[in-house]
């Protein structure tokens, strides 16, 4: 278990239920489980647990060792968080005060960096969120998007449209003590607004957010939703009308295990086929002056030679061969397997000739796969980002003093799609252009050759290639 490992108090549960909330239990077992193969630590999964401990016999002990680990689990969510939300993502809205707001908080506030390791977690155990958080200590109340994993999230109303109210719950230190922080954002059913609603509890016990200089009830006037759920864009298959979502590698655990089997061979074939030196009995039982045992090489590597076979030499090496290129062959097609498990098509995780995975860049660009996988992703991220900058900007105008327009619209994202579109499609598209008189032939040369214009049309002529005449419209 890690150190200070999260989860949710029983006492908060209770006093949630206490408040009349009904808690959806039915993903806990799920998200456990997925926490365990994505930090690779055992102790809450006993198929973990199983599949990392291998069993084996030594001088007839039955022992065990940890399987080594590429921990493929965590790089399928870390892959998919950069892939999906980076620096060249794109926030605007209708307005040209509310953008350069906007755009100077997200920069200010590194929501990039910090909304990648969200996703990243999100991806992992099904569920994320960002949600407002409100800092009264200055003049100014100042606005703070936290971040929360599916251990974190409490979703308390939902439908087929999504969470409308939902309770987050942390760790903090208050004054010296550690608490637990319960958020409750909720609508008011009178005006329509969403409040936020503040407890905590030390020691197990409910006390006054008062005493700690905490708001215990805020009505941020904003009558859209205060916080953004962030799932993967799969259908969630383990808890059917769950308001949680479904972790992307659930469905590839079985070929998670087959890279950590394959990986762990490789290296196990190298340390089982390491040089073995049998040694004569004269050279191990060697003995002082006084009677006394001198100790020899604590290496592992050295045995005693069998008494009767060849004890005329005093030593003797033996280099087993090693099989490397069948299980880096295993290893490869273990790696393309569990590429298109995850999503992101079977070259993604190719090992290249220096033995390495090869990059996004190397082979998203030819993957259509992915592409829709991205695109999918993309389409259920959006909404979150979109849900949480809209509140952002509409509790900036009330509450800070934010010089932005009364009627500035919901905030659009545009993701960076450059190294995920699908070369193939693109050329056959233009190549049916140019065939059509749509465009010219130089054209594609220089958008997918690199070439200047002039480059292209001297190229173009050089190989008597006709400029198809435009259609007149």
């Amino acid at each position: 278990m890690a150190i200070d490992e999260f989860q949710i108090p029983s006492h908060v549960t209770k006093y949630l239920k206490d408040e009349g909330y009904t808690l959806n239990t039915s993903m806990t077992t799920f998200i456990t489980q997925w926490w365990s193969w994505y930090t690779s630590d055992t102790e809450h999964d006993s198929d973990a647990k199983k599949f990392y401990s291998v069993k084996y016999s030594s001088g007839g002990k039955k022992k065990s060792r940890k399987r080594l680990s590429l921990k493929p689990a965590r790089r399928a969510c870390r892959e998919w968080a950069s892939l999906l939300l980076n620096e060249d993502t794109d926030v605007a809205c209708a307005t040209d005060k509310a953008n350069e707001w906007l755009n100077d908080y997200l920069e200010r506030t590194a929501f990039w960096i910090n909304g990648q390791e969200m996703v990243e977690t999100a991806f992992a155990l099904g569920t994320g969120a960002w949600a407002l958080w409100f800092d009264f200590d200055e003049a100014v109340p100042e606005i703070k998007l936290r971040t929360y994993d599916a251990r974190m999230v409490v979703p308390l109303s939902w439908d087929m449209d999504g969470v409308s109210e939902c309770a987050f719950v942390t760790k903090v230190s208050i004054k010296g003590k550690t608490a637990d922080q319960l958020q409750i954002h909720h609508v008011n059913e009178e005006t329509g607004t969403y409040v936020i609603d503040t407890a905590l509890f030390i020691d197990g016990n409910k006390v006054n957010p008062e005493a700690y200089d905490v708001l215990a009830e805020f009505d941020t006037g904003c009558k859209t939703p205060t916080f953004g759920i962030v799932r993967p864009g799969i259908r969630n298959v383990c808890a059917d009308m769950s308001p949680y979502g479904q972790s992307v590698f659930h469905d590839g655990i079985d070929s998670i295990k087959a890279v950590e089997i394959a990986w762990d061979a490789i290296f196990q074939e190298v340390d089982l086929t390491g040089v073995m030196v049998f040694m004569d009995e004269a050279l191990i039982d060697v003995r002082d002056e006084n009677g006394r045992a001198i100790p020899v090489s604590g290496d592992d590597r050295k045995f005693r030679k069998v008494a009767g076979h060849g004890a005329s030499d005093f030593y003797e090496v033996y280099s087993p061969d090693i099989r490397i290129e069948p299980l880096v062959k295993a290893l490869d097609t273990a790696l393309a397997e569990y590429g298109d498990q995850m999503g992101f098509g079977q070259d993604y995780f190719t090992l290249d000739k220096a033995g390495g995975l090869k990059t996004a860049t190397e082979v998203s660009s030819d993957n259509s796969q992915m592409m829709r996988s991205v695109k999918k992703h993309e389409n259920a991220l959006g909404g979150a980002v979109s849900q949480v900058l809209t509140a952002l900007l509409t509790c900036a105008k009330l509450h800070c003093g934010a010089d932005i327009e009364d009627d500035f619209g919901n905030v659009s994202v545009t993701f960076d799609d450059s190294i995920i579109e699908d070369t193939a499609a693109k050329k056959s598209m233009m190549l049916a252009e140019i065939s059509a008189g749509v465009v010219p032939a130089w054209m594609y040369l220089v958008e997918f050759y690199g070439m200047t214009e002039d480059e292209a049309r001297a190229e173009a002529a050089a190989g008597q290639v006709e400029e198809p005449v435009a259609f007149g419209f």
